[in-house]
């Protein structure tokens, strides 16, 4: 593999991908459900099982077998992302006889169908050097040699690997490479597959240079993805592993060798030194995902020439000078120290809703969880979040509803449902009832007044511990969007009907065996480390357990 490729993805075997997602029963169970079902009847999949019966026939062995022995030294695919651009794949086999059956084969029925289309592309076999090359149309290139089967995207790519190999050119290959020995070290010994990008290369590709500046200096782009911007604008390389964890559940790792140290002053507002990274998720009752991340927005206003640049800055200035007359003479810089750089985000299914009239399209509950430096924080957005409300009454009708709830002082707001508002003619904002509380330490600003009780609840029974050092925590529960899916029933099963054509009955059948799979799909956690040399980026799904 030359020195030159920007992208390189191994897979030791092959076999154990396919078998990991062909026997696996979600995957089995989902080839029974509609939609998934008729399209493993179509014409085009028929035609490829009844390829691979060919294939099993002819060389004498099953599916599995024959993919073990073309492929039991691994696979690679390597690219140069930037120009000169160029691809190509190695496939290692474990009998280099069984291999170039299994090609022969392959040329002889790819030979047939380009005859049977009456297609120019050709297939050409000749010899390069004594080593077994082809042609297939004007550009696809393929080798056979010591056991190998070589695919390059241009005959010029291909010559340049055999010649290398034939000791006619030098070149060095990737694994002489430092920087791709060193990613290869840290990846898991039993990964399923592993990629691994060379950053410093791509960075030279104008166009990819140009985006990651200008995300690093935009306010927007800076609060969102600003740590991982910076990582890329640093990192010589990222790579990333597939590996099981468990029985039934896989890891996804991606890493990057840059951290904390020298990422100036974005580091004090998304990646603490301490390790006092993000708070327990909250996960109240109905959850369907809970994010708790860091972001210290006080040192993101301190920091701010630093971070955006100075043109930038003025422009956030100038936007606080504007916001200080809409929010009564409170100052956005006032509101940023005071909150606190813990938060977390919650989405969950709504239980009852004190409207009679319903949404044409339902939305889940959503709320915002800020940890307050300064209880004049809660004050202050209060101030701040009546007088939004005051001007949107005139609007779309707001009733104000104030209520204690276990010693919390919370307001809510209920739309009207005599007001005709023109912009919203499907109803949507019955959704949600706008709320917002002070629980302890916590500032809750939820979209329904039911989600904000439930996180009070939450937070009154949690224990107190330590942070962790993750700046971000997410679980994903389909157990969740199961439950959305069935409280909202009658516009699933209408979808389902159109999309299907089936009947009513049929379709109520088929609506609880997807809800019924989809549960099954259990807990997918991601996770984000920023170390002082180093980051990582963890996605844990763990299937449940029939």
């Amino acid at each position: 593999m030359p020195a030159e490729a920007e992208w390189v993805t191994k897979i030791d075997r092959p076999r154990d991908i396919l078998n990991a997602v062909e026997k696996n029963e979600l995957f089995l169970e989902a080839q029974k459900l509609a939609g998934i079902r008729e399209y493993y009847e179509t014409t085009n999949i028929q035609q490829l099982y009844q390829l691979v019966v060919y294939f099993e026939k002819q060389l004498g062995k099953n599916r599995d077998d024959i993919l073990d022995d073309i492929s039991a030294g691994g696979m690679v695919i390597a690219a140069r992302l930037t120009p000169p651009t160029g691809a190509m794949l190695v496939m290692q086999a474990k009998d280099d006889a069984k291999l170039r059956a299994f090609v022969d084969l392959t040329l002889g029925v790819l030979t047939k169908e380009l005859e049977r289309q009456e297609s120019k592309d050709k297939i050409v076999r000749k010899k390069y050097e004594g080593i077994d090359v082809g042609q297939i149309g004007p550009k696809l290139s393929f080798a056979l040699t010591d056991g190998a089967l070589i695919i390059a995207n241009e005959d010029k790519v291909l010559k340049t690997i055999l010649d290398r190999q034939l000791k006619k050119a030098v070149g060095k290959t990737i694994t002489q490479t430092p920087s791709f020995a060193e990613a290869r070290k840290q990846a898991p010994q039993k990964s399923l597959a592993w990629t691994w990008f060379n950053l410093d290369e791509l960075r030279k590709s104008e166009g990819f240079k140009n985006g990651l500046d200008a995300a690093s200096l935009d306010p927007l782009q800076v609060l969102l993805f600003g740590g991982f911007t910076n990582l890329l604008k640093r990192s010589p390389t990222a790579s990333a592993s597939l590996s099981r964890e468990g029985a039934s559940g896989y890891r996804l790792a991606i890493q990057l060798p840059r951290g904390r140290e020298g990422m100036g002053a974005l580091a004090h507002m998304i990646a603490p030194a301490d390790d006092k990274g993000t708070l327990p998720p909250l996960l109240p009752p109905r959850v369907i995902s809970s994010t708790s991340y860091f972001l210290d927005l006080g040192q993101y206003w301190d920091k701010r020439v630093e971070i955006l640049g100075e043109q930038n800055a003025k422009g956030l200035e100038e936007g606080d000078k504007n916001l200080t007359k809409v929010l009564g003479g409170i100052k956005l810089a006032k509101l940023l120290h005071a909150a606190g750089p813990h938060q977390r985000l919650v989405f969950a299914q709504q239980k009852e809703t004190p409207y009679k009239l319903k949404p044409a399209t339902p939305f889940p509950a959503f709320a915002l969880v800020v940890d307050m430096r300064d209880p004049q924080f809660a004050k202050d957005m209060n101030a701040v979040l009546r007088s939004a409300a005051l001007l949107a009454t005139f609007a779309v009708g707001l009733q104000l509803k104030e209520e204690t709830y276990k010693d919390c002082e919370m307001v809510s707001y209920h739309f009207s449902e005599t007001k005709k508002v023109e912009v919203d003619v499907q109803n949507i904002r019955f959704n949600f009832t706008p709320s917002y509380v002070a629980c302890d330490d916590q500032f809750i600003v939820s979209a329904t007044s039911e989600l904000a009780r439930d996180l009070i609840d939450v937070i009154k029974a949690q224990k107190k511990e330590k942070p962790s050092k993750a700046a971000m925590r997410t679980q994903v529960f389909a157990s969740g969007i199961s439950a959305f899916t069935g409280a909202n029933e009658d516009a699933s099963l209408t979808q389902l009907i159109l999309a299907q054509a089936l009947p009513p009955k049929n379709a109520k059948q088929e609506l609880r065996a997807i809800i019924d799979w989809f549960n099954r799909l259990g807990t997918l956690r991601l996770e984000e480390i920023y170390g002082a040399n180093d980051f990582r980026y963890d996605i844990l799904w763990q299937p449940q357990k029939k």
